[in-house]
């Protein structure tokens, strides 16, 4: 159950029937107002919102409410099919506080899906340089399960999902970085990479744009077409969820990140001249664990998109 208490604002609950229920199940999700406020509530209004969805499912209009009163309004709805990580059922609701400001308050529960590696679907395909690799597809979310003693410099150990030949010679690739868990190595990664050839970088074009675990955003090419990745740019802190975001322009990548989606940060530009043609785009997650050795980690991506520019 989660409750939004606070001074200006009701109390907000929501709970489901079943108290956990599993991909596919019909729900009935309850929210509860309790207008606890000093004031009344001045036309009230309540969302309810289903799990990823991005608009109400339900608009409510409650009128006017006393202090004291108790609203009770249910709805159903069901767990999406293919779900995996937090799923949350969401209620909404806004007022009037004197007829000249406005407040709210947003309550939701919470169910986490465990993730299971159930392999990817057309049009995305695998690859790995690593035996313990493993790869999930929930929705628009991709993950993927890796080790792998490093990634950069002389050792190139990943496991990666990819999109190939999706990247025209202008293109923008972009990703949302949800989540890296399983290793408490601080220089563990997961990104976006493209190359000529993800299956095999030898053959050029190749870059990674990764948020590390605890370092910051690292950008990395293969400036002399070898395979292997010699060149870094980058720092900082690390976000958990961020989003990475490489422009193609011809053999010149730019990579940029951010926060919350909206403010782009330039990372570094560089040139590859080794790019050639239509580039295979993927995401791609390493352990690198070479001083954590048998550890692996979990990385979970979301709306990995490519598109021209």
């Amino acid at each position: 159950m989660s409750t939004r208490t606070d001074t200006l604002g009701p109390t907000l609950t929501v709970t489901t029937e079943p108290a956990e229920p599993a991909g596919g199940d019909a729900v009935t999700a309850t929210a509860v107002l309790v207008n606890d406020c000093p004031f009344p509530l001045r036309g009230a209004v309540l969302y309810l919102v289903d799990p990823g969805a991005t608009i109400a499912a339900r608009t409510i209009p409650l009128g006017d409410l006393r202090r004291g009163a108790k609203v009770t309004r249910s709805w159903r709805t069901s767990m999406p099919a293919d779900v995996a990580g937090d799923v949350a059922f969401t209620a909404h609701v806004l007022f009037d506080v004197d007829g000249r400001s406005a407040d709210c308050a947003r309550a939701a529960k919470t169910v986490s899906v465990p993730y299971e590696p159930n392999g990817v679907r057309d049009p995305y395909k695998t690859f790995a340089t690593t035996d313990d690799t493993q790869f999930g597809q929930y929705g628009s979310q991709l993950v993927i399960w890796a080790g792998g003693g490093d990634l950069s410099g002389g050792r190139d150990e990943k496991g990666g999902i990819l999109l190939p030949g999706s990247a025209a010679a202008s293109s923008v690739a972009q990703v949302k970085t949800v989540s890296l868990t399983g290793s408490d190595n601080p220089t563990a990664k997961y990104g976006i990479a493209v190359a000529n050839d993800l299956t095999a970088p030898e053959n050029g074009g190749y870059a990674v744009l990764t948020m590390s675990k605890s370092y910051g955003v690292e950008f990395m090419t293969d400036s002399d077409g070898d395979g292997h990745l010699d060149t870094w740019a980058g720092g900082g802190a690390s976000t958990h969820p961020a989003w990475l975001r490489l422009v193609r322009s011809g053999t010149t990548y730019t990579a940029y990140s951010t926060t919350n989606g909206l403010a782009w940060t330039e990372i570094a530009s560089a040139t590859v001249r080794s790019a050639n043609g239509a580039l295979d785009v993927g995401v791609v997650a390493s352990a690198v664990n070479l001083n954590y050795p048998g550890t692996t980690v979990r990385a979970v991506f979301d709306h990995l998109t490519v598109e021209e520019s």
